[in-house]
């Protein structure tokens, strides 16, 4: 089982550890789910890397990319402000209705620890991806 880390694209001296999503990673077909129904960017939009692995991962886990891995090849970054309202709406959501999803703690304490991490990247306007740790 793969998680999903963030990694940014410079380093930053106030972030001491990247966190790692271990249930966000089993979860994103849910949590993917979650935002089309609110509304906002998909947490797998923001995977980057390199686009055969993601098409491997994709296959692993089971996801449905959409055609996402072909058409977004390469290394992509995305803007931390974009990634944190997304993180902000699954974190509401989730805190609203924590049985609607299974693993919510899990979730909650991993996505909050994303939520730190994206804000410091938005202060200092350091761009963001998510990649899988396979």
């Amino acid at each position: 089982m793969s998680d999903f880390y963030i990694t940014l694209e410079q380093n930053l001296d106030e972030i001491d550890i990247m966190p790692s999503g271990k249930a966000v990673a089993k979860m994103m077909e849910r949590l993917d789910e979650i935002t089309d129904d609110i509304g906002v960017t998909r947490l797998s939009d923001f995977i980057g890397g390199d686009s055969e692995d993601l098409s491997e991962i994709a296959e692993q886990e089971g996801w449905d990319l959409g055609g996402f891995a072909s058409s977004h090849g390469g290394q992509q970054w995305f803007d931390a402000g974009d990634g944190l309202d997304t993180v902000r709406a699954l974190i509401g959501y989730i805190e609203s209705d924590p049985d609607s999803i299974k693993r919510a703690k899990a979730l909650l304490e991993e996505l909050k620890e994303f939520e730190k991490v994206l804000e410091i990247a938005q202060q200092h306007t350091v761009r963001f991806r998510l990649e899988a740790d396979c």
